[in-house]
């Protein structure tokens, strides 16, 4: 039997490389692969004979990845999850059913495609029926047991009824160069009633005296940036969307953060748990995904 081809990295190794980035020191990384420091410290050094470059620069407290370490960070993240997505897919008894899953209008259009191709390439016998809709709505269909998995933004309960899978803070956007941020009442574009980031906005400028009209409003967040990008209005915003042509207003009042959250329905089944699982991986993993989960 022939020997691995020379091209091919050993998983482990990897897997150690990543371990070691994350917990800062090789100390805690072997606490975590369940080997000793000077097994995972031979580790690196045959991952770094393999590639033929420096990973890390040992410091007196910790270990930082060079540039070349940097770069394998990312792809090595990427490397493993699909060799765990094959070993799930294969490993995992076959699962049937049908999962009501919800999520935020905007994210059909965006973050969607990418969370179901990723479920059913290792859960292709489960159904999944999608409900499209505020937040605040899919929050009180799983209350009420119409849903078996919503993603929503908001705030995490005091209950603890749902899991966090993303944060991020929300600023004032405009169009860079624009004219609409200086404008008095200051034009708003927000999301329809019941939007917390309109909640936010609305606080935050009634507090600091800030007189201001809602010039526009729209069901989806694609509307607000709309208004935006025509210079027509100002709108509460992730601060990831603050790339050109926009620009964050720093001189209007904060609004603190948002969560993207998840919630599973009481009692439900393990498909809808698979779901789950995907659904927060694809959040994580994927870049950009989350600021594309509108209220």
């Amino acid at each position: 039997m022939s020997a691995l081809h020379p091209s091919n990295l050993d998983l482990d190794l990897v897997r150690t490389f990543v371990t070691i980035c994350e917990a800062g020191t090789f100390a805690r990384a072997a606490e975590r692969v369940g080997r000793t420091p000077s097994a995972v410290s031979l580790q690196v050094k045959r991952l770094e004979e393999r590639l033929g470059r420096a990973l890390f620069l040992r410091q007196p407290r910790a270990v930082v990845p060079t540039a070349d370490g940097e770069a394998l960070l990312g792809l090595s993240r990427r490397l493993l999850a699909v060799n765990d997505e094959v070993v799930a897919f294969f490993d995992a008894p076959p699962m049937e059913g049908r999962v009501r899953f919800g999520a935020p209008n905007d994210s059909g259009l965006f973050a969607l495609p990418a969370m179901l191709r990723r479920f059913a390439a290792t859960h292709p016998q489960v159904e999944v029926d999608v409900r499209l809709d505020a937040s605040r709505l899919l929050v009180e269909a799983v209350a009420q047991g119409d849903l078996d998995l919503v993603l929503y933004t908001g705030h995490l309960p005091s209950n603890r009824a749902a899991q966090v899978v993303h944060s991020e803070d929300l600023v004032w956007i405009g169009l860079g160069g624009g004219l609409a941020a200086a404008r008095r009442p200051l034009p708003l574009a927000l999301c329809q009633g019941g939007c917390t980031w309109r909640a936010a906005a609305v606080d935050a400028l009634d507090q600091a005296g800030i007189p201001y009209r809602i010039a526009y409003t729209s069901e989806h967040c694609q509307g607000q940036i709309a208004a935006v990008e025509a210079d027509l209005a100002v709108a509460p915003l992730p601060s990831s969307v603050a790339r050109p042509p926009f620009q964050r207003i720093a001189a209007l009042p904060p609004l603190g953060s948002y969560d993207v959250l998840m919630r599973l329905r009481d009692g439900a089944g393990p498909a809808a748990r698979a779901l789950a699982g995907h659904v927060a991986d694809s959040v994580r993993d994927l870049p950009g995904l989350a600021t594309r989960l509108f209220a």
